[in-house]
């Protein structure tokens, strides 16, 4: 059995999109998803995307006011009387401030539709980047920094989001004692096939942080309970993962069979959740939850005191 350790991982940002996460180098015009400042190759202070991008936007609106300046001289110049000079004067006056109302009212929608062509143009430096921090993570690994490692590998996962990437990431976190005050992650590295590392990381999960299995992993589990039934405790896992399915109504409901399967291997504390949740909810197509339950209870429970009176 592996020997694992205890670690305490670094907080990873809050973002309301993804693209918040890059930063970029303006001299360099490298990117960068992880937590250093400065750029490794010029050492200037690392920029927001959205900064960068806003750059070069106004870089556009500076060159068309330029134009459009230069526009109105040449009228200027090339007036030969004093109302053809009075006519490209105030041409010119109206110009820049239809110019300047314009930039007003659709200045946002501009950056916006800039940010996004900016984005395009700068996909495969975005890519080199990550695939630089993926040599890094390799590097971390044959230098035994597994904690490193899966940091790395945590904010790379928020732009690449394959198998690959989901298993290296389970693989990390198998190595760690989990806590409940972690950070942890659980719907983000669901695999599109079975897999036993991910198997032996939800069970450690499912122990200190029930709340994260949620229908994305109860589907999972019902669509290879097969497999996991030939793993060690098996069962075990699946009354576990069944059992945290009753912290919301909706998911009883829409998993009693696998609730009813494994009725045997809730937790103690979850059978009693479901005999209430039963009691409450008998006549609202619960029956056979409430059957389920019952007779687990008689059987097992019987003289338990929480348990009297509630079927």
């Amino acid at each position: 059995m592996r020997k694992k350790i205890g670690v305490l991982f670094r907080k990873t940002r809050k973002t309301s999109y993804t693209f918040e996460r890059l930063q970029g180098c303006k001299r360099c015009r490298t990117y960068h998803v992880l937590w250093e400042t400065h750029c490794d190759q010029c050492g200037r202070e690392y920029q927001p995307i959205r900064k960068l991008s806003a750059t070069v936007t106004r870089r556009y609106v500076q060159t068309r006011f330029l134009l459009l300046g230069l526009f109105v001289c040449l009228a200027v110049l090339c007036a030969q009387t004093l109302v053809q000079l009075l006519t490209a004067c105030g041409v010119g006056l109206v110009l820049f401030a239809l110019f300047f109302l314009i930039q007003r009212k659709y200045g946002d929608f501009e950056k916006n539709a800039q940010f996004v062509s900016f984005l395009t143009q700068e996909q495969a430096a975005i890519k080199q980047a990550l695939v630089h921090h993926l040599e890094d993570v390799g590097a971390d690994v044959k230098a035994g920094r597994i904690k490193e490692a899966y940091e790395k590998t945590r904010e790379i996962g928020h732009f690449i989001q394959s198998d690959t990437i989901k298993i290296r990431k389970i693989m990390f976190l198998n190595h760690f004692i989990l806590r409940k005050d972690m950070e942890l992650e659980l719907d983000t590295l669901i695999p599109s096939t079975f897999d036993k590392d991910f198997i032996e990381y939800l069970r450690e999960v499912v122990k200190v942080q029930p709340s994260l299995v949620k229908k994305s992993v109860l589907d999972y589990v019902k669509r290879y309970k097969s497999y996991i039934l030939l793993q060690e405790n098996g069962e075990q896992l699946i009354g576990q993962v069944a059992g945290a399915a009753l912290r919301m109504k909706p998911y009883a409901e829409q998993y009693q069979d696998l609730i009813i399967e494994f009725i045997d291997y809730l937790p103690r504390d979850r059978l009693l959740r479901l005999a209430k949740l039963a009691r409450t909810h008998r006549h609202d197509g619960w029956e056979r939850l409430y059957e389920a339950a019952k007779q687990r209870i008689d059987t097992h429970y019987s003289f338990d005191p929480e348990f009297a009176g509630i079927l």
